[in-house]
């Protein structure tokens, strides 16, 4: 996950990186913010061999004219592409939001999918508004979906949400821009993930940060019992 500052010029990396190294080939999921995207820009410039692509790019409702935008990318060995749903969307001169639901192959038996919702805080945005936004929509994806398991990636600048969602807990515990950490990740489950800082991709001016999964499932499969049936 991180902050790419264009990510068109660089998707040869991204591709490269994906298919040589470990870190990045066996990522479930890609999160990326400011990707610079636009209506103009087709899917072909950001695709990735074994991903599937959903993006959001800025709108017009930002009040701002370039910048921005919003990928997910969903490992195709992690989760079949017929069962990626985007839900929400949203872009304000406050936040950008993207929310995906998944039901991948595999997941903890408690869990009965996955959702990950994808943030970008702009520097001039008010940081108040930009959270209740966040908080409404994370309301309405947990109303909706109770029993999933619920993921929240985002540069969110001088934002701070933690407050909004006390129930959730926040695994990046390294600086992702110079001396501070301004690309958060949070889960709706604790002692869930340990995060690692990973180089920027290109001449990105953020880290990025690599998650990884450390949950121990609380629902544990019956041992299978063969009954033998005196005849």
């Amino acid at each position: 996950m991180g902050n790419v500052r264009s990510l068109p010029n660089k998707m040869d990396e991204l591709a490269v990186l994906t298919r040589h190294q470990r870190e990045y080939r066996e990522c479930s999921l890609l999160l990326f913010t400011e990707t610079w995207l636009t209506a103009l820009t087709p899917d072909t410039a950001a695709e990735l061999d074994g991903f599937t692509l959903l993006r959001a790019d800025r709108s017009k409702e930002s009040g701002k004219r370039k910048g921005g935008g919003l990928a997910v990318f969903v490992n195709d060995r992690w989760c079949n592409p017929g069962h990626i749903t985007v839900k929400e969307q949203h872009c304000c001169k406050d936040i950008e939001l993207l929310a995906v639901s998944m039901r991948p192959y595999y997941l903890p038996r408690e869990f009965t999918h996955a959702l990950v919702v994808v943030v970008y805080v702009p520097p001039s945005a008010n940081a108040d508004a930009a959270c209740d936004v966040l908080l409404s929509a994370v309301s309405r994806l947990q109303t909706q979906h109770p029993d999933a398991l619920l993921l929240i990636s985002g540069d969110f600048n001088h934002a701070s949400p933690s407050s909004s969602l006390p129930k959730f807990t926040q695994y990046v515990t390294c600086h992702t821009r110079d001396n501070k950490t301004l690309d958060l990740f949070y889960a709706n489950t604790k002692e869930a993930y340990h995060s690692l800082p990973l180089p920027p991709l290109g001449r990105a001016d953020h880290n990025l940060v690599h998650l990884l999964p450390v949950y121990k499932t609380l629902v544990h499969r019956q041992p299978a019992v063969t009954r033998t049936v005196k005849k």
